[in-house]
């Protein structure tokens, strides 16, 4: 049989052949032999394996602590900047019913 490769795989193979110290022929043979070699069977999956891949379905992507600790704080300096009206009302009727120590 013969096969014909393109220049630049044929140099290739010869090069990898040389890096290798033996014949181009043995090395496409060699190729072809681990390519038509039969498949082994798929391994009978185990119970702690499905139990992995229903654990991993299930699990929480993971979040970038500084990103998610930056966008929470955004949230909150916009939600305070939101309600700041009624946050400065609710904090004198809370000092009206205290007894806040005079100095």
């Amino acid at each position: 049989m013969t096969i014909q490769l393109s220049p630049t795989l044929e140099k290739r193979v010869a090069r990898i052949a040389k890096a290798r110290g033996i014949q181009p022929k043995q090395l496409v043979e060699e190729a072809v032999r681990a390519y038509l070699k039969p498949q082994t069977p798929p391994r009978p999956e185990t119970a702690a394996r499905r139990e992995l891949r229903a654990l991993l379905r299930n699990k929480k992507k993971t979040v970038d602590f500084d990103a998610a600790l930056h966008k929470a704080r955004a949230y909150a300096r916009q939600m305070e900047d939101d309600n700041a009206e009624f946050i400065e009302r609710a904090a004198k009727r809370y000092a009206k019913t205290v007894d806040v120590p005079q100095p």
